[in-house]
């Protein structure tokens, strides 16, 4: 199963969910090398950590972050359960890599992680001032079958904790820039939106396109399936329906105005 929490502009937060895999060694990370625009924040030691799911089982080799500056203590690098489990931990030297940028700390052993559970990878700088983007997940993030989910989706996300403990706190749906090294045990079904996040106004005509879904395995290979509603989320009470690869303002359903200024939840899935 794969999901992927993206927030529309109108406010719809579309939770999809894809079943299916195919056989590869890839690796991925859910931010790439993307920079942050606030790279610095405050100097007060802290744990930083983000919220993810991955759609297929898989392994965590190793935790990587925005590093702005050097800490000549080094730094923790720990993975847990939704609940505050600690999975795995480890610790990485000051380091050498480019400043800022991004660096990498791998566990001793791979961490194995189940598909459509929420895990959360974060790390420890005993001098603080790690990357910093208010408002950077309140769409949430979603890199094959990786996803960095929306905020609102998941009670806060990113998280952090003013110690070296299980960061629990969140504020302004804000991205710390905290990821892993996931190696899936198959590849992934990659959802792209066309647009990724539209705009719906409140009066938007039956039968207008809100998105265009195009469905690709990450090994290049078709994917010949079917879309599909399914719970948790369904389709938003009917509000939505899918006509071919469209996600589609239903023409039976009673039109959005009611969700005007609202975050609604939809799932979809994929079936091969």
């Amino acid at each position: 199963m794969f999901r992927l929490t993206l927030c529309l502009l109108f406010g719809i937060s579309l939770v999809i969910a894809i079943g299916g895999s195919i056989a590869s060694a890839q690796s991925l990370s859910i931010f790439g090398n993307a920079v942050p625009n606030n790279p610095i924040d405050d100097g007060y030691a802290v744990t930083l950590g983000v919220k993810f799911w991955s759609s297929q089982p898989g392994t965590i080799l190793g935790i990587r972050f925005y590093r702005a500056v050097k800490s000549p203590q080094g730094y923790v690098a720990d993975l847990y359960s939704a609940d505050g489990t600690m999975l795995g931990s480890t610790t990485m030297a000051p380091g050498s890599g480019p400043l800022p940028g991004w660096q990498e700390v791998d566990f001793p052993s791979p961490i194995p992680i189940s598909a459509n559970t929420t895990y959360i990878a974060a790390y420890y700088c005993p001098v603080g001032q790690g990357a910093w983007d208010a408002y950077g997940l309140t769409y949430g993030v979603t890199n094959g079958p990786l996803t960095a989910p929306a905020s609102g989706a998941v009670g806060g996300n990113g998280v952090y904790h003013y110690d070296n403990s299980f960061p629990n706190n969140s504020n302004e749906s804000s991205n710390y820039y905290v990821d892993v090294l996931f190696a899936p045990t198959g590849a992934a079904l990659v959802l792209n939106f066309n647009p990724p996040h539209p705009s719906i106004p409140a009066n938007a005509s039956l039968g207008s396109v809100v998105a265009t879904i195009s469905a690709t395995w990450s090994d290049g290979s078709p994917f010949t399936g079917t879309l599909s509603f399914a719970p948790p989320y369904s389709n938003d009470g009917a509000v939505f329906a899918i006509s071919g690869n469209n996600l589609i303002v239903n023409p039976s359903g009673p039109g959005l105005f009611a969700d005007a200024n609202t975050v609604q939840n939809v799932t979809i899935v994929a079936t091969q």
